[in-house]
């Protein structure tokens, strides 16, 4: 059951590329720092979202970027109870971009020339972990993130307003706890992140009215995350999560952008957002096991923004992992059904999305320093 329980975590973050609300990406996951010894771990997951609406007589053109997240992590035992993590991850990002001909694209200054109502933001974050392991197969740990933000918005409707922003380099935490019990293959493990506040530098233009840059507070918000999986079968074994987000408390409201448009945000939610996904793996040889995986999100009901335009979601996911001497190979892919959204034209109902829909592949390759028995 050990071998399962190695196997189909890696299968797992390969299967469940990841798919989530507001800005989510990489979902802050931490299970490297449960692989025995030493390990280095590199995924790459490619999601590609469908995401088309209307407005006032005019489509938006498919709005979603194809868009990719890489992870690199390395773990290693520093004492027989005792064990680091080093994780890079890009938490959180967007990338919509909407066709010039569609109304709110339109700069009313300038209705003969071309933009693009658009959005784009990344993270990057580097997170070191220290892992204690206790009695009765419970362990603690924590650590320290730092994170950096860039974004690149254009809201032409608005009088050709855009605004870029950058951070410095700026830090937050985490704390877990878990419980396992190898001889059923089952692990819990609960793992709280801090928000990380952004003070960003925010160059704001509305042409031929306005060209400045301030300072503006942001927080990327706090989480918390359940993983669980136990053994239920001879090499077949159960796995889970639960993904809960602080969105209610993000906003981020440039001076320009809400002084020219009453005291709007330029990007915020009414909601938090809590994400699950379940599913079963086995493993049919020595060398390779399959994992089924199911993903859902529920929709709020609520005026979005034009720059995500989407409300909750279902997915379905398969991947598989080969393992050969020290190196395991993870590979998985899955649909997600994009819940249908209404989004916010200053406090009215505006454009429409629905049948909207994405593809995610996930590869991830895993070498054990020190050969697994």
């Amino acid at each position: 059951m050990k071998q399962v329980l190695l196997i189909t975590t890696a299968l797992t973050l390969a299967a469940g590329v990841t798919y989530a609300a507001g800005l989510d990406r990489s979902g802050q996951g931490v299970n490297i720092i449960f692989e025995e010894g030493t390990a280095a771990q590199l995924s790459y997951s490619l999601i590609d979202p469908s995401i088309s609406g209307s407005y006032a007589g005019t489509v938006s053109g498919d709005i979603g970027q194809s868009y990719g997240l890489p992870q690199l992590s390395f773990k290693t035992a520093i004492t027989d109870t005792s064990d680091l993590a080093l994780i890079y991850d890009q938490p959180y990002g967007a990338h919509v971009i909407y066709n010039p001909a569609y109304a709110l694209s339109i700069n009313p200054n300038d209705i003969t020339g071309k933009y693009n109502l658009r959005a784009e933001a990344k993270t990057h974050g580097l997170t070191a972990v220290l892992r204690q392991k206790l009695y009765n197969g419970f362990s603690v740990y924590g650590g320290l993130r730092v994170q950096t933000v860039d974004t690149n918005i254009a809201v032409p409707f608005v009088n050709g307003y855009t605004v870029t922003s950058d951070s410095p380099t700026d830090f937050g935490y985490l704390l877990g706890t878990s419980w396992e019990n190898p001889k059923i293959a089952a692990r819990v493990a609960v793992t709280y992140n801090s928000k990380i506040t952004h003070t960003l530098r925010a160059s704001e233009t509305v042409p031929n009215v306005v060209s400045t840059t301030t300072p503006v507070d942001i927080e990327t918000p706090q989480s918390l995350n359940l993983d669980f999986q136990t053994g239920i079968a001879e090499n077949t074994l159960i796995f889970g999560t639960a993904r809960w987000v602080n969105w209610s408390d993000f906003d981020y409201s440039p001076p320009i952008y809400a002084s020219v448009t009453g005291g709007a945000s330029l990007v915020g939610y009414e909601n938090d957002a809590i994400t699950y996904t379940l599913g079963v793996g086995h493993r049919f040889s020595d060398a390779f096991s399959a994992a089924f995986q199911v993903g859902y999100e529920q929709s709020q009901g609520n005026l979005v923004s034009n720059l995500g335009p989407t409300d909750g979601f279902w997915s379905v996911g398969v991947g598989g992992t080969y393992s050969q001497n020290n190196f395991q190979y993870s590979g998985g892919i899955r649909y997600i059904k994009i819940g249908n959204a209404t989004t916010d034209i200053r406090s009215a109902p505006g454009a429409s999305f629905s049948d909207n829909s994405a593809l995610a592949l996930g590869l991830q390759i895993t070498y054990r320093f020190e050969k697994r028995t």
